[in-house]
């Protein structure tokens, strides 16, 4: 059995402040985690994994506009139709009690 494991992905995330730093290629660090997960469905299609886990924020609260969500359900299409499944958990902000 293989599978691939994928945490933090943090989609479309703003990273704030990035804009103070003189010279940082900007867009091509907040492109970087839509590039990632691109890379992680392809590399799952051509290990043919059995399966995928998406663990932790997959996002950065609300999305500023559809166009996340729309990349996100394209790139899960690409694993469904290579018959790969795909398990998202989710992280919480619970506290732990006693």
């Amino acid at each position: 059995m293989k599978f691939l494991h994928a945490a933090d992905i943090h989609l479309d995330s703003p990273l704030k402040g990035l804009e103070e730093y003189e010279g940082a290629p900007v867009d091509v660090i907040r492109g970087a985690p839509r590039r990632a997960l691109e890379n992680l469905v392809d590399l799952a299609i051509r290990e043919s994994v059995d399966f995928v886990v998406i663990a932790g924020d997959l996002y950065d609260g609300d999305w500023r506009d559809f166009n996340t969500g729309m990349f996100f359900v394209r790139q899960m299409s690409k694993l469904r139709e290579a018959g790969i499944r795909i398990y998202l958990i989710a992280a919480t902000t619970m506290p732990l009690t006693r």
